[in-house]
């Protein structure tokens, strides 16, 4: 009787915690994400890092359609599910747009992960170890050295045309994301002709 009034205690904090922690941690941070990250606004620059040790600026990705997957670290359950979502269900749109995964682990991690998940479709590209864009963006969960999920479309200017704030510990509306980004490319095809 003893062990099932325990696990129902602990059943009922890792309830209360989940709800609660995501709303403290969220809101915790310096920059507020809502009021930096909206549609309509252009994504503040940052410098980013790529395999290789290669540095990538956020204005060096203007003139593509892009998505931009943030996951808090991939090697994760719903990281992978996520990462793998938007590299397996994208229907040919990784040829259009780009497709990028952003999180705080290593550049070496991001690229190890791809080869062993045969992820070869996306650009992988890390925050860390300085947390530019999540200090910039305030999507920088204090503390933790880890990202907010969040997917942001944007355009060729790099104004964001959708974003998704995920709460909690769930995916994103991947779908709805894709065609938003589907949708911002046959805009840009009918301007083209």
């Amino acid at each position: 009787m003893n062990a099932i009034k325990f696990r129902q205690i602990l059943f009922i904090i890792f309830i209360i915690s989940f709800f609660i922690i995501p709303v403290k941690v969220f809101s915790n941070t310096k920059v507020r994400s809502l009021d930096i990250l909206k549609v309509g606004k252009p994504l503040p620059d940052a410098k980013l890092k790529a395999y290789g040790n290669v540095d990538i600026e956020i204005n060096d990705l203007k003139g593509k359609i892009k998505i931009i997957s943030i996951v808090p670290k991939l090697n994760t359950p719903v990281c992978d599910k996520q990462t793998h979502q938007f590299s397996e269900t994208n229907d040919g749109l990784d040829k259009k747009v780009e497709i990028i995964t952003l999180s705080t682990n290593t550049t070496e991690g991001q690229h190890e992960f791809s080869q062993k998940s045969k992820i070869h479709n996306l650009t992988f590209l890390s925050d860390s170890p300085e947390f530019i864009f999540g200090k910039k963006t305030g999507l920088l969960i204090d503390g933790l050295d880890m990202l907010r999920r969040t997917v942001i479309v944007a355009d060729k200017n790099n104004i964001i045309r959708y974003i998704d704030f995920v709460p909690g510990g769930g995916l994103p509306n991947i779908k709805k994301a894709l065609e938003a980004a589907n949708d911002l490319w046959q805009v840009s095809r009918k301007q083209i002709k």
